[in-house]
């Protein structure tokens, strides 16, 4: 305990004292606070304890099949039964079974040539430029599930129209395009889930795969083991393809990863399947299908989405867009001075470009026909309108009037 209150008067604090020592903060203070406080000894073995708890362990394991882990429920239930021990045996008991629950088995799934390959973004370093700027190193990697033969391009953004070109290239490479892909949950992949819990694919994307004839999939979110092939891949580019790595631009850097994946990558015998890649690769490439002898038609430009009145916005503009695509997303490029808007792969409108900024540019046909939006329900409002009171005035019969007249008649002066 000595060794606490010089540890204390060196300036550590309680938990930095409780990591170095192992005791429980608690403890800590508690001897800080009283120095005289008397240690116990060291517990009984756990064997010993635990004989007591015996009679009764085919019960707790009923209990655990059933999902009763809660040591304090478990140790009312045992006492109701008849047990005389304590509550810590009980959870000593419990201690190592949670862990070993907690171990969950991974099945490995393998699946036949041609049917899937497995893609996945990963960050590879900086980039400085001579003007000093500075971007970052993306690769792209696509891995053949069967073969486990290799694709990696290296570049220095995500974009949509990077990300579809990169795809291009793969299938190029390794001769061919698998029956599906599968992707984590990126947004140049998929934008979320619609209304109907349903998922809602990134519509660029989507015609890109059907052009190319493949079946996108999904990961489950937060098992990156699911694409288990991609991630060791990726891994096994950061340990052999970057140690000692040097290059005088992204091109040279490229060219470097295209020899290294021919001379290196995927030559290798593979630690899981002991085959050469190269081998089971070329078995696999009769298995994938044909690409496409035209490219997909996409034009080089950024991702915007279209606002709720029909228009997009880009360099501090707006132009009009056909009022059916409100709230989708939608691709523009310039080309010869003119700006393009795409979605799908179809082009929904051309304008000229704006030479000033703050400007709106509006086709009236684009918006013809929009209908109307529907009234905001709401709580109902009384409405009053406030009038001048009007003045009662009494109807009485002529007869009345003569009278008066003649009494006024009779009391008047000659």
């Amino acid at each position: 305990m000595s060794q606490i209150i010089q540890m204390r008067r060196e300036g550590l604090s309680i938990s930095q004292i409780s990591a170095l020592t192992g005791f429980d903060r608690k403890t800590i203070r508690k001897y800080l606070n009283d120095p005289t406080t008397p240690r116990y000894g060291p517990r009984k073995p756990a064997t010993k304890r635990a004989g007591i708890l015996a009679p009764y362990t085919d019960y707790i394991h009923e209990r655990l099949a059933a999902g009763v882990w809660n040591a304090v429920v478990l140790f009312a239930e045992l006492k109701a039964r008849g047990y005389p021990g304590g509550y810590t045996v009980v959870k000593d008991y419990l201690r190592p079974r949670r862990q070993q629950a907690r171990q969950v088995a991974v099945r490995r799934f393998e699946t036949p040539p041609g049917q899937q390959a497995q893609v996945d973004w990963c960050e590879l370093g900086r980039i400085t430029f001579p003007d000093a700027t500075t971007k970052r190193l993306y690769g792209f990697v696509m891995t053949l599930a069967y073969s486990r033969a290799l694709f990696c391009q290296i570049v220095t953004d995500c974009k949509l129209s990077s990300f579809l070109r990169l795809h291009e290239a793969a299938f190029s490479y390794l001769g061919g395009v698998p029956q599906e892909i599968l992707y984590d949950r990126v947004k140049t992949v998929v934008l979320g889930l619609d209304e109907r819990a349903e998922i809602k694919w990134q519509s660029t994307f989507l015609d890109f795969a059907g052009h190319f004839g493949f079946v996108p999939r999904l990961c489950r979110a937060y098992r990156p083991q699911t694409k288990g092939k991609v991630e060791n891949g990726i891994g096994y580019i950061r340990k052999n393809f970057l140690c000692g790595r040097d290059a005088n631009d992204v091109s040279d850097l490229n060219a470097q990863m295209l020899a290294w994946l021919s001379q290196v990558a995927n030559l290798r015998v593979h630690g899981t399947t002991y085959r050469p890649i190269h081998q089971a690769w070329q078995e696999e490439k009769a298995h994938l299908l044909s690409a496409p002898q035209a490219a997909y038609p996409l034009v080089l430009g950024q991702l915007r989405k279209v606002s709720r009145d029909g228009y997009v916005a880009y360099q501090s503009n707006r132009y009009s867009v056909p009022w059916q695509a409100a709230g989708q997303e939608v691709m523009v490029a310039e080309e010869q001075g003119k700006l393009k808007i795409i979605r799908a792969g179809c082009c929904l409108c051309i304008h000229d470009l704006c030479s000033a900024r703050h400007q709106t540019v509006t086709v009236a046909a684009h918006h013809s026909g929009i209908p109307l939006g529907s009234p905001r329900s709401g709580k109902a409002r009384l409405e009053l309108k406030l009038t001048a009171p009007r003045m009662q005035v009494e109807v009485r019969p002529l007869s009345v009037y003569a009278a008066l007249l003649e009494e006024k008649s009779a009391c008047a002066p000659f």
